[in-house]
């Protein structure tokens, strides 16, 4: 049968408890310290736009700019945002009527996808791979050069558009040891559809396009 006297805590016992908690305590301090993300990215791309299947009919592979921001939430999450520009690809052969006469037109085609990814974990400070996707819309446009010397009336400018979809997988390398400064490269396969004026080869009617893109790319994280 139980008495009513109190048990004296054991001061053993008590340093280990001590222990275990201060063992607790940094082990979450060094877990928030790898939890550390620079949550701004900014990336400028170079590389290719392809067309691919059917759109190759009447669209070309031309060159490609990109810049792209991601706000990263946590280690794994970003969301994204980011303006293409491909010039050329329509093959605009199309002259545009100024006061000296017909100019030499041109085409660009704008491609602004809107998304997320998850950064896919693996063992090397260094490396990142992420893999995203999202909506994308689609802007095309003939151009016309212009200058000082002539005024364009632009009387053959005509313009399409529409929405789609794009995915992405993205390959990293950080040049310093904070992950502010990196090269990679990415790899981008975008459908959508257009409607609207012709421009250059692209007829005007109802079109399912598609385009792969690889852009080699410098970015900034802060």
């Amino acid at each position: 049968m139980f008495s009513g006297t109190a048990v004296p805590y054991p001061e053993g016992n008590m340093r280990t408890v001590l222990l275990v908690v201060s063992l607790g305590f940094g082990t979450g301090a060094a877990f928030a310290q790898s939890e550390h993300v620079t949550h701004h990215n900014i990336s400028v791309g170079l590389g290719p736009a392809i067309p691919t299947g059917f759109s190759s009919n009447y669209l070309g592979t031309a060159p490609m700019v990109a810049v792209r921001y991601g706000y990263r939430f946590n280690r794994y999450l970003q969301a994204d945002a980011g303006l293409q520009l491909a010039w050329g690809a329509a093959n605009n052969a199309n002259a545009v009527v100024t006061d000296l006469g017909p100019i030499q037109g041109g085409d660009h085609e704008y491609m602004i996808p809107l998304g997320g990814r998850v950064i896919v974990p693996q063992p090397f400070q260094r490396l990142e791979m992420s893999l995203g996707g999202g909506g994308v819309h689609l802007h095309y446009s003939e151009t016309a050069p212009s200058n000082g010397y002539y005024q364009v009336n632009c009387y053959s400018c005509t313009s399409r558009g529409g929405w789609g979809g794009y995915g992405l997988a993205n390959v990293s390398y950080f040049l310093d040891s904070n992950q502010n400064f990196r090269v990679g490269t990415t790899f981008q396969f975008i459908s959508g559809a257009t409607n609207g004026q012709a421009v250059g080869n692209v007829s005007a009617l109802h079109t399912s396009d598609h385009w792969a893109t690889l852009t080699f790319e410098f970015g900034i994280s802060f």
